[in-house]
């Protein structure tokens, strides 16, 4: 469920590639009136590449099904620092713990062959054990990849992609091994402007998963990539292996986001970060400027994830990641009463009413030692959304080092929300490496 310009989630903006989606529930009518069945794997195609000449070569490894159970879930213990980014919090639906993984392509999808490489090799990868295993997901593997001949279309919606993919269940035109823990993976040719709840691929989202529920009663995930051409300097495939990597981590940990979801916010005290940039785990770390990468043992750019055993334990808490974590941390005096639509919660925040002033510090931590100085910037949340600015800041020095606590104006001028809540992010920016922390000023 992602926030930003670049992906829309329910409910919500999205940023760069991912978001949530909504459960569509659909009789045996809508397709046709088939039955759900067992796929027979004789009527899927397996990818024998394009016609051109030559015979594509996998540069990742193939992952096999795992053998052993899925990994405990992570859960806190000891002492954490004062200051640490939020953990995520289940909302108590399931996950995909042994997920099958199924990417359907287009006929003429010339990136079909990279695109089946991605998805049959992603799932074994030191990257995606770096994260997962906390949340109790074990590796992912591929099924036999679809090849779709139906004509692509101009613009499609949500709601019929939904009933498009179970029309293909219903119909056993797609592998389900072990139903309940398939994800399907669309990929749609730059020719196809999907829209969903209003917005456009690639212009309001890079991408989003969503669910739909089968006659039988389960809840099928699935996820939805438009061609975009690339973005933040990424190429094309770069940006479509970086996107798909987010929106596979958030479905397998969150896969049925809107009738049962699991880790789909971090804990009340996060409120903010999930306000500010979205609350699934890849939504919390696309913001960074390092979030997309090529891991140096993998040949496929992914996008980094939130680990909350990281972020307990005052980490750099989008993982992997290999460098000395740093970060302005706002002291937040407050507690603020909150409902989300999830029952009566609180956060941590600042309360103000609109024209009110006051001051709180900002904290410069690091879990390591790091002499550099660091640089401090805060913005308003409407900076990255278009909205109108509800918040002021004015800092009284913009650099400090590690173990100096920065005094932070703040001055509420309006509102932008029903909530009455108005995140804002500290950026915190040294040695080319920037690091943001999410706060919220709330009504007194």
């Amino acid at each position: 469920m992602q926030r930003f310009s670049w992906g829309l989630s329910l409910g919500a903006v999205c940023l760069f590639a991912a978001c949530g989606g909504k459960v569509d529930s659909l009789t045996d009518d809508d397709a046709g009136g088939a039955k759900d069945a067992a796929v027979d794997h004789a009527a899927v195609k397996i990818d024998a590449g394009l016609d051109t000449g030559t015979v594509y070569q996998p540069l990742g490894k193939k992952c096999d099904p795992p053998t052993g159970a899925a990994p405990p879930l992570w859960t806190p213990s000891g002492t954490a620092p004062a200051l640490h980014p939020p953990i995520m919090q289940s909302s108590g639906g399931p996950t995909l713990t042994n997920p099958q993984l199924v990417a359907m392509t287009f006929d003429g999808d010339d990136l079909r062959d990279q695109i089946e490489d991605f998805i049959d090799s992603v799932g074994c990868t030191t990257y995606w054990r770096s994260f997962l295993p906390e949340y109790g997901i074990n590796d992912a593997y591929a099924l036999p990849p679809v090849h779709l001949s139906d004509t692509p279309p101009a613009t499609i919606d949500d709601t019929q992609i939904a009933l498009y993919i179970r029309q293909k269940i219903l119909t056993k035109a797609v592998p389900d091994d072990v139903p309940g823990s398939t994800l399907y993976v669309i990929y749609y040719p730059d020719s196809t402007d999907i829209t969903l709840q209003g917005e456009h691929s690639c212009s309001s989202f890079g991408g989003y998963h969503n669910e739909v529920a089968l006659s039988d009663g389960r809840h099928v995930a699935y996820a939805v990539i438009p061609r975009c051409g690339g973005f933040g300097g990424l190429g094309e495939f770069d940006e479509l292996s970086g996107t798909t990597s987010h929106e596979l981590a958030e479905a397998v940990t969150d896969p049925n986001p809107m009738s049962n979801p699991a880790y789909q916010f971090p804990e009340g005290n996060g409120l903010a970060w999930a306000l500010g940039g979205g609350g699934e785990i890849g939504d919390l770390c696309e913001s960074n400027d390092d979030a997309f990468f090529e891991p140096s043992d993998y040949p496929f750019y992914v996008q980094r994830q939130w680990s909350s055993e990281a972020a307990y334990g005052g980490h750099d808490p989008c993982q992997p990641s290999g460098s000395t974590y740093f970060a302005a941390a706002p002291v937040m005096p407050d507690t603020i009463p909150f409902d989300i639509g999830l029952g009566a919660e609180s956060t941590i925040g600042v309360k103000l009413a609109v024209n009110g002033t006051t001051t709180i510090n900002l904290n410069l931590i690091s879990d390591a030692s790091w002499t550099a100085p660091i640089t401090v910037t805060v913005h308003d949340a409407s900076h990255f959304t278009g909205g109108n600015t509800s918040l002021n800041f004015t800092l009284q020095t913009t650099q400090g080092h590690v173990g100096d606590s920065i005094p932070l104006q703040i001055t509420r001028i309006g509102t932008n929300s029903q909530l009455g809540l108005e995140p804002f992010v500290v950026r915190a920016q040294s040695q080319g490496i920037t690091r943001s922390w999410w706060g919220v000023v709330g009504d007194p």
